[in-house]
């Protein structure tokens, strides 16, 4: 199914809201429909998008440019506008120098699961 572009111009924020909730909820009906291997998908996605977003919340909290995070992390500016952008996806080592150049919590995958048990 294609969608029909999504023009904001003249709503108001709670339209706004209103009318991505209902693209989200009509993505997610979509891919329950067509199978488990799309719901992962979605969920994939989903998952790196969340990351992103906080990567580029962190960096606007601290009042960082692109460079600056770009030099913290040893990157180059460009690429860290390509992977805010969504036009490059970060390997696990790029995600990791951009998360300690932001002083971010480690996320919970990359935590022990269970404390060793004492022997």
């Amino acid at each position: 199914m294609a969608f029909k572009p999504y023009h904001a111009e003249g709503m108001g924020t709670k339209a706004k809201t209103h009318d991505f909730d209902a693209l989200l909820e009509q993505i997610d009906r979509e891919a329950k429909a067509e199978g488990p291997q799309a719901v992962a998908e979605l969920h994939a996605l989903q998952v790196k998008y969340r990351m992103l977003n906080q990567i580029i919340q962190a960096r606007r909290a601290l009042q960082l440019t692109q460079k600056d995070l770009a030099e913290k992390a040893g990157l180059g500016q460009a690429e860290v506008s390509k992977i805010e952008r969504g036009r490059k996806s970060p390997t696990l080592d790029t995600y990791s120098r951009l998360a300690a150049a932001l002083d971010l919590e480690v996320p919970r995958l990359a935590r022990r699961r269970h404390p060793r048990k004492a022997a």
